[in-house]
């Protein structure tokens, strides 16, 4: 107690010290606003890791991120990618293209970096519908194996569940170094100028893909897809790739289906969905991304 004393009465001094004395006053205060300025990053930092721990957290532990996205005039003809999310899309298109060749026999892709199936989903963070998919995907991976993989729902493809993600919101450190005098020239829009070949093929193949057939979906995102415009970009936008061997086998490898959103009340229903997405080269007739499906 008597120690507890002693050091009160010596902040009191101090303090007593501090009100009687004029000249520190007016340094404790800038000292005060200089700290508050420095801090202000780590304030940033801190507030940005409590979003990522609720919103979009799945999400972003597997984004491909735009970050120094540089438009196609940048890229020279020696195809130095500048961004994460340019060698992932090239990746695929490249895979994509030994096994749909235009001319000549397909070879075998090269799935060593990013696997031989996986979703490629395009999101945003100010996205409700984006969050609603998050949370169904998750579901998926959360009951992967113990749910998805194991007696009778057991996966026809791949096994392993991967998936990743391009934030079409992110900015980039170099977004100063182009006109924004047009909105949209932001990261994404560099992209999406980038691999217009990529958007057409794909375009080109899925446009015939029997859940667009099964379901009877209409031609507008379709369309958007052919013809990428930031403004009109749909979000979130899933597709499934798939190289495996029965995905060759069967004529479908490659950039095999799309969803524009996830249908469903419940994140079970989501991530059903999505399975069935990933089962496309089952003979389950209930399975509408499958050829052999009956409705």
């Amino acid at each position: 107690m008597i120690i507890l004393k002693a050091v009160g009465a010596f902040f009191v001094k101090i303090w007593r010290w501090i009100k009687e004395t004029a000249w520190v006053q007016p340094l404790l205060i800038v000292g005060a606003i200089f700290a508050i300025i420095f801090s202000i990053p780590s304030i940033t930092s801190w507030v940005n890791s409590l979003q990522y721990t609720s919103k979009d957290a799945f999400f972003n532990s597997q984004k491909k991120t735009l970050e120094g996205e540089v438009d196609a005039d940048a890229m020279g003809t020696d195809k130095d990618y500048s961004s994460v999310a340019d060698q992932i899309t090239n990746d695929i298109f490249s895979n994509h293209n030994k096994v749909n060749p235009k001319s000549g026999d397909p070879t075998a892709p090269s799935t060593s970096t990013y696997g031989e199936e996986f979703f490629f989903i395009y999101t945003a963070s100010d996205c409700d519908s984006c969050s609603t998919a998050e949370s169904g995907t998750k579901f998926l991976s959360d009951n992967w194996d113990d749910y998805y993989v194991s007696g009778s729902s057991k996966s026809t493809g791949s096994s392993t569940f991967r998936f990743y993600t391009i934030f079409t919101d992110e900015a980039s450190s170099n977004d100063d170094d182009y006109d924004f005098a047009d909105i949209n020239d932001t990261a994404f829009r560099r992209y999406l100028g980038k691999y217009l070949d990529f958007f057409n093929t794909t375009a080109a193949k899925i446009e015939d893909s029997p859940y667009k057939i099964n379901q009877s979906i209409d031609d507008t995102n379709y369309g958007y897809y052919e013809q990428p415009d930031l403004t009109k970009f749909s979000t979130p936008t899933v597709l499934l790739c798939d190289f495996t061997q029965a995905a060759i086998d069967a004529g479908r490898a490659g950039v095999s289906e799309v969803l524009f959103g996830l249908s469903g009340s419940t994140d079970k229903d989501k991530a059903d969905l999505l399975f069935k997405m990933w089962n496309h080269t089952s003979n389950d007739s209930t399975n509408p991304f499958s050829t052999a499906y009956r409705s």
